[in-house]
């Protein structure tokens, strides 16, 4: 597995060719740069992939995703709109860490307790939420997922895929 500096390299790599190539999607951002690679895990926690933000005047205007072996699997944007940059998410994400938690808790029955947020990809890479897991009594109850689109929950446990007709 490679650190979060290989994963920024080879992000920096892939965005410096696009650039230079004046691909129509990045040629007209301002000074588009890498940002601080976040850890994608699979629910099961195992790590998985990381999402790289491309970030312009302090937005996140777009990503790529780095695997294991620092091949860009994606890289494209996620803002479209340069002349209203401000309306751009502020983390790559789309929800920080904490904005996640409370949207949870939000959404916590009698006797949960919440773990922290961790980043996931729930089903295929590329579809990712925060997932916070909940414990009764000490043992896991539910994993929350949490998107700006929404929370749904499922029992803690439960993988996208690995029932029939599930996916």
């Amino acid at each position: 597995m490679i650190d979060a500096q290989a994963a920024r390299e080879a992000a920096a790599g892939a965005l410096a060719s696009l650039l230079a190539e004046r691909d129509a999607l990045f040629a007209s951002w301002p000074e588009p740069v890498v940002g601080a690679p976040v850890k994608v895990t699979r629910v099961t926690g195992a790590h998985s992939y990381w999402l790289v933000p491309l970030e312009a005047a302090n937005r996140a205007i777009g990503a790529a995703r780095i695997d294991s072996a620092s091949r860009v699997l994606t890289i494209g944007l996620i803002c479209r709109e340069t002349r209203r940059i401000e309306d751009c998410p502020r983390v790559v994400t789309l929800l920080t860490a904490e904005e996640a938690a409370a949207k949870a808790r939000a959404v916590l029955e009698p006797g949960e307790e919440a773990l922290p947020p961790r980043f996931v990809h729930d089903g295929p890479p590329g579809r990712e939420a925060w997932l916070v897991e909940t414990r009764r009594e000490g043992r896991p109850a539910r994993w929350i997922m949490v998107t700006p689109g929404g929370t749904t929950a499922r029992r803690a446990g439960e993988e996208i895929g690995r029932e029939p007709g599930v996916e």
